[in-house]
């Protein structure tokens, strides 16, 4: 702010060695008029914006003492009026006019007395109007308004002036006759980057945007307050993401039908955040009316380009919902439509204005699904997003209507599918869900042309921060085998577990099958050593149908077990040590299937005097998985419930 300061100091210097201070030639030939700068209205800005619209600047002007109208038919003199934008840089749209001469015009305007559209003329050679927009004194009998027909009274502005390109914008030859009372010169249309807002930190409070309004010409025009705030910038969006508790979590080799896994709410940290793109019919051309609209004043421009209408913003206000991590066997659908609960009713009580919002399909073409604002019912239906290869989907819906009188905020719910898909390894990563404005630009860098509104997803609070929507877990079961054991030579065990999950030809048990291999750990202590781990029984105490290679029941060297077949082992098999181990445990297997069943058969070696068999015991899922197919009781397994509920 210091240095903004020091430059504000200098081009006060400037306006009065320009403005306050009369060149001679001005006071003998020119006239003199003294004009109050002021902010017509200071908006707030959102921070997150990136050409965001400020208040217009005012100019109230009256004529000098002495100091008379031009007269009729003769030149009015004319002056360049500057205004420069401190604590951020401009972003107000311009485009190339050719010559002879050539430059930039932009869609800033300055208009001269507000006429009414009826009334405006445009200077159709902003870069060089001293001869092309020359302005001859009114009739001796006029008001000496500029408010009518035929009369230069609207000018565009060109990039560039006292403080750079950056943060500068000049109107050339705007048209300078004293008043009979009043005159005033109206600057709008002026957008800032208010991403790139300094001074007051915006966690603080609100960041002040100032404008400096200054006069350089060979007639003397005295401001008075050239120093305005044109608008204060603050956080514009808070998203916030709702889901049951826990976090829906799915199987893999489940299918589910379309159900709602949370919601995300868009709010407004002001009342004026939300904005629709503009006046549903006519244009927004009446200087000084306040639209709260994503578009500014509409003045129509014919050039080089063809006719364009000045300020018209690309869409209403867009938010964004950007979700991450989808599986490829899952579809996601939103909301098409939502509205606000804010609402304003007149002194009777009926609905005057409530905002809503509605899906932006990938053309672009919005079709409000409920146009009547005031509808019970509507009947506006989930729309299936398109996932990216990345597994990425966006949601974008556009503001349709607003209440600027009040903060909205809108919800939109989430939908998931899924598609079972057996066999395969789900996301380690959860699907995440973040809100934002739209849309956002990819670089963070305002460039001229760019989308009117465009955002900056850098500051955007919810950047960087995501929300779980939903998670999916493998299918696996877990098996405990109590009692196994290697014992001098003398016992050993056999172990079998089958996959059982195809039920072909019994009806209504709803099994799919699946494929996937599993993996024993083993668990308990050497008798002669009181090792703890039995270290010597397949790989560090772990064997598996990977490791093992070729397994009865299993497809050769595949490593896996295919449904409706068992895998067998004996502990001697796989004991490198057997007759010498003293190792008495259990064991552990994790299969990576759902539906897997054990059965242990403990013996003397060779089943000669002794034998015993026992099915494995199923271990219930644990965490925040579904605990599916075996139940634990009304909470998670891992809620009230203490110790385990074992099935077979």
């Amino acid at each position: 702010m210091a240095d903004f300061r020091r430059w504000i100091l200098a081009l006060a210097m400037l306006v009065l060695v320009l403005g306050c201070v009369a060149p001679a030639s001005a006071q003998v030939n020119g006239p003199q008029i003294t004009c109050t700068a002021s902010a017509a209205v200071t908006p707030t800005l959102r921070h997150e914006g990136m050409d965001e619209l400020v208040g217009d600047i005012l100019l109230t002007c009256t004529a000098n003492s002495g100091v008379k109208p031009i007269g009729p038919g003769q030149p009015v003199p004319q002056a360049d009026i500057s205004v420069s934008i401190g604590g951020a840089a401009l972003s107000t749209n311009s485009y190339y006019v050719p010559g002879p001469p050539a430059g930039w015009a932009s869609d800033a305007v300055l208009v001269i007395d507000d006429p009414t559209p009826a009334n405006q003329t445009l200077c159709a050679n902003p870069i060089n109007p001293t001869a092309a927009c020359q302005v001859l004194g009114l009739p001796a009998n006029s008001t000496q308004s500029f408010n009518a027909a035929g009369v230069y009274n609207v000018f565009q502005g060109v990039p560039g002036g006292p403080a750079g390109q950056a943060n500068s914008i000049t109107f050339l030859g705007v048209p300078i006759d004293p008043p009979v009372t009043s005159r005033t010169f109206r600057i709008t249309n002026v957008r800032v980057n208010a991403s790139g807002a300094g001074g007051i930190s915006i966690q603080g409070g609100l960041t002040p945007v100032l404008a400096f309004v200054s006069s350089s010409s060979s007639t003397s025009v005295q401001i008075n307050n050239p120093q305005n705030y044109v608008g204060f910038v603050a956080n514009g969006l808070t998203t916030t993401v709702t889901t049951p508790t826990p976090v829906p979590n799915f199987l893999n080799c489940q299918t589910y039908t379309q159900t709602v896994t949370g919601s995300i709410t868009f709010t407004e940290d002001f009342a004026t955040s939300f904005k629709v793109q503009g006046l549903v019919e006519g244009l927004q051309n009446q200087p000084g009316t306040v639209y709260y609209t994503e578009s500014g004043l509409q003045v129509t421009i014919t050039g080089a380009k063809g006719t364009i209408t000045s300020s018209t913003a690309s869409t209403g206000t867009e938010l964004m919902a950007t979700i991450s991590n989808i599986p490829s066997n899952a579809t996601v659908s939103v909301d098409s439509w939502a509205q606000s609960t804010a609402a304003a009713h007149d002194s009777e009580g009926n609905l005057v204005q409530q905002s809503d919002a509605t899906f932006v399909p990938a053309n672009g073409v919005v079709v409000d699904p409920c146009p009547d604002v005031d509808a019970d019912e509507c009947d506006a239906k989930p729309v299936q997003l398109t996932v990216s290869s990345t597994g990425t989907a966006v949601a974008v819906w556009e503001i349709t209507n607003t209440n600027s009188s009040a903060v909205d905020s809108l919800s939109f719910n989430i939908y998931v599918g899924l598609t079972s898909a057996p066999g395969t390894t789900p996301p380690t990563q959860p699907t995440t869900v973040q809100g934002s404005f739209a849309p956002i630009s990819l670089t963070n860098i305002w460039a001229n042309g760019d989308p009117i509104p465009e955002f900056n997803g850098s500051v955007n609070p919810q950047t960087g921060t995501s929300s779980t929507l939903f998670t999916i877990s493998p299918c696996v079961t877990y098996l405990l085998f109590p009692y196994v054991t290697d014992y001098l030579g003398e016992f050993d065990t056999g172990i079998a577990i089958s996959n059982t999950s195809t039920d072909a030809g019994v009806v209504g048990l709803g099994a799919l099958p699946q494929t996937g291999g599993c993996q024993i750990n083993f668990y308990g202590m050497d008798q002669t050593t009181g090792a703890n781990t039995a270290t010597t029984i397949g790989s560090s105490g772990v064997y598996s149908t990977t490791l093992a290679g070729t397994n009865s029941g299993a497809t050769s060297g595949a490593g896996e077990v295919l449904p409706g077949q068992t895998w067998t082992f004996s502990i001697s098999g796989i004991d490198s040590a057997f007759g010498t181990n003293t190792f008495v445990g259990y064991a552990i297997a994790k299969c990576d299937f759902q539906y897997a069943h054990g059965y242990t058969f403990v013996s003397d070696y060779g089943v000669r005097e002794w034998a015993a068999a026992s099915l494995a015991l199923v271990i219930p899922d644990t965490g925040s998985r579904v605990a599916f197919p075996f139940l634990c009781g009304s909470v998670a397994c891992n809620g009230l419930e203490t110790g385990e509920q074992l099935v077979h």
